[in-house]
């Protein structure tokens, strides 16, 4: 066998001296929670350059690995017969990558076998992310796991505990609400858009003003696939901000027509006064033929009337507004991890259950060969006897080893011996349906 791993499952060993040993599950990683993005960003292996990654990692010996690279985390995931120093080497090639860096021991974690597995379980569940609940850590696992296929570096236990993972965070998104609700002011003002509006796609937004609070939330609906994005206002940059950001430029000077065309307006001048007010907002209202105005005023100080609020199909949201349907959905996604945290340990309890019943698959067959090498002994030593002597003798030369064994633990007679003695007792029950009498019990 060669390398430190070779996706070794239960069975037996190569050369046929015995069971084989089984891969078991480690991590090696720097997340949010260990490294600052300084060192974050060092680590991250960009998606091009991830088959060479793994081919350097092949060729320190790990043939059995994924690489995972996002924002909150670089994890090398693998399965190895001998963990331990599997992800020793797997943190070598991390630490290759901050050279010349003085970072802090603590910068890296390693995880073996449940709590290795425990991890991977959180991550596809998105309950170790820095936004509880978030969609895109699937889909980023996903890909990792089709790169190091590709490379032919995941089989075996190492594709069994992904696949589970995969399975397990797909029912955690269809039971559980924990990808629902907007949990950033940015998000959740596009979810109120969406609620007022339906689909980005059929609608028009102005972002008035260049106020950074403002063109964050734009950015937002721009990812949730707004059909135009406008950029007005009263500063003289604004025409060339909208040709770097690739927004469309409408004239400051003509506001009213822009508003009359817009279905949101999200406003980031902060100029001090009131950019909208009541009369400005009915007339765009009337050209509209009272089609609905979501605007959300990002403006510090506030840029919209508050009177507008009162208008009929204006609907006014300020910062404030905003933050807090924020921290609602921030709430009700942590509620949701409580259930989704539930089934992470029901999964792992199933894992724990099926790996236990593989380990003692090795062990089965080892006993199976060799009651069949002593049966073939016995009946090369005694070819003649009938049924019921190579029986016998055959049941003899089985009990002999374990007999004598017991005989030795028995005769030390130490606390630690008479533990054992117990132990081996219980097994036996268990394992032959046994009823052992305890002469001590008996005589006492």
């Amino acid at each position: 066998m060669t390398g430190i791993s070779a996706g070794t499952t239960a069975g037996t060993s190569v050369d046929g001296a015995g069971p084989a040993p089984m891969d078991r599950p480690y991590i090696v990683g720097a997340s949010f929670r260990t490294a600052d993005a300084r060192i974050r960003d060092r680590l991250f292996v960009e998606p091009p350059a991830q088959p060479e990654f793994l081919a350097a990692c092949r060729d320190a010996g790990l043939t059995q690995l994924v690489s995972l690279s996002t924002c909150d985390r670089v994890e090398l995931i693998g399965t190895s017969t001998d963990p331990e120093r599997a992800s020793g080497t797997a943190e070598r090639r991390l630490r290759s990558r901050l050279e010349g860096m003085s970072v802090p021991e603590s910068t890296f974690y390693r995880l073996y076998d449940v709590d290795a597995v425990a991890h991977v379980f959180r991550i596809a569940s998105a309950l170790d992310s820095q936004m509880i609940g978030e969609s895109q850590i699937l889909g980023q696992l996903k890909d990792a796991v089709q790169v190091a296929s590709d490379a032919g570096m995941i089989q075996g236990e190492l594709d069994r505990l992904m696949q589970t993972s995969f399975a397990l965070a797909k029912r955690v998104r269809s039971t559980t609400r924990i990808g629902e609700g907007a949990v950033s002011a940015a998000a959740a003002a596009v979810k109120v858009a969406q609620d007022l509006h339906g689909t980005m796609a059929r609608c028009r937004a102005l972002l008035i003003g260049l106020g950074e609070t403002g063109g964050l939330i734009a950015e937002q609906f721009q990812r949730a696939g707004i059909g135009v994005l406008d950029l007005t206002g009263p500063s003289r940059r604004t025409e060339r901000e909208a040709a770097r950001r690739g927004l469309t430029y409408q004239d400051y000077e003509k506001l009213d027509r822009a508003l009359a065309h817009s279905d949101i307006v999200i406003t980031a001048a902060g100029r001090g006064r009131y950019l909208l007010d009541s009369d400005s907002v009915t007339k765009a209202l009337e050209a509209r033929r009272s089609k609905p105005i979501l605007l959300i005023d990002a403006g510090i100080p506030l840029d919209i009337d508050p009177a507008v609020d009162t208008l009929p199909d204006a609907f006014l949201y300020t910062m404030e507004d905003i933050e807090r349907l924020a921290e609602k959905g921030q709430l009700d996604r942590k509620a949701e991890a409580a259930e989704a945290a539930a089934m992470v340990d029901s999964a792992l309890i199933d894992w724990r259950r099926s790996q236990a019943e593989r380990e003692g698959v090795p062990g089965l067959i080892a006993l199976r060969e060799q009651f069949d090498r002593l049966r073939e002994d016995v009946l090369n030593r005694h070819p003649s006897a009938d049924a019921a002597e190579a029986t016998r003798l055959l049941v003899n030369r089985i009990l002999h080893e374990p007999s004598e064994t017991l005989r030795a633990i028995a005769s030390e007679g130490g606390a630690a011996d008479l533990r054992d003695t117990i132990t081996v007792n219980r097994v036996l029950e268990r394992l032959f349906a046994l009823r052992i009498q305890d002469e001590r019990s008996d005589t006492e």
